[in-house]
């Protein structure tokens, strides 16, 4: 598997779903399976074992009162946390118009460590603060199918940054948000 190869999956799936006419108005929601192969196969790329990443929808922090999209272990181990909005939205929650998202910004940047995806860029934040920038895929989610790529190594980067953070870390059990 190659980074080309997973981002040629990534887009040819994520086309289907949000192409279908059965998802008229969930684009967001048309992400999340091409989001869960994609993060697979990135896994894999980074040297972890990608059977070994579980990512857990709409896991309730009721100490923030927030529901991210994801909550991502590793091995058991808490990594991080995705959200994942509508294409064209921006991964970068600090250009948020709507209401809805900016209260959830406000809530999520709290985290040790999130990345904001639309699937069509990816940022990644520590305690709210970004680390380094917000990778833009070259063409549109929505209609580039397998045509879809990353540029360079930064969306491959940033994911390795993001999973390999709680690999020292407490097991779940052990911690709290």
């Amino acid at each position: 598997m190659t980074l080309q190869e997973a981002m040629s999956i990534f887009g040819h799936d994520a086309k289907l779903k949000l192409s279908n006419p059965g998802a008229s108005s969930a684009s967001e929601d048309q992400l999340r399976a091409p989001l869960e192969t994609l993060i697979a196969n990135l896994a894999e790329l980074t040297g972890l074992h990608p059977g070994h990443v579980v990512m857990v929808g709409e896991a309730s922090l009721a100490g923030l009162k927030a529901r991210p999209d994801y909550t991502v272990t590793y091995n058991n181990v808490l990594v991080g946390f995705i959200e994942v909005k509508a294409p064209g939205k921006g991964a970068d929650p600090r250009r948020f118009r709507d209401r809805h998202d900016k209260d959830q910004w406000t809530k999520l940047q709290t985290l040790p460590n999130l990345i904001d995806t639309d699937g069509n860029g990816f940022s990644l934040w520590h305690n709210g603060e970004l680390q380094g920038t917000v990778v833009q895929l070259v063409a549109d989610v929505e209609t580039a199918g397998n045509r879809l790529a990353a540029p360079d190594d930064g969306v491959l980067s940033l994911f390795a940054d993001f999973l390999t953070m709680g690999a020292t870390a407490a097991p779940l059990s052990q911690r709290t948000c």
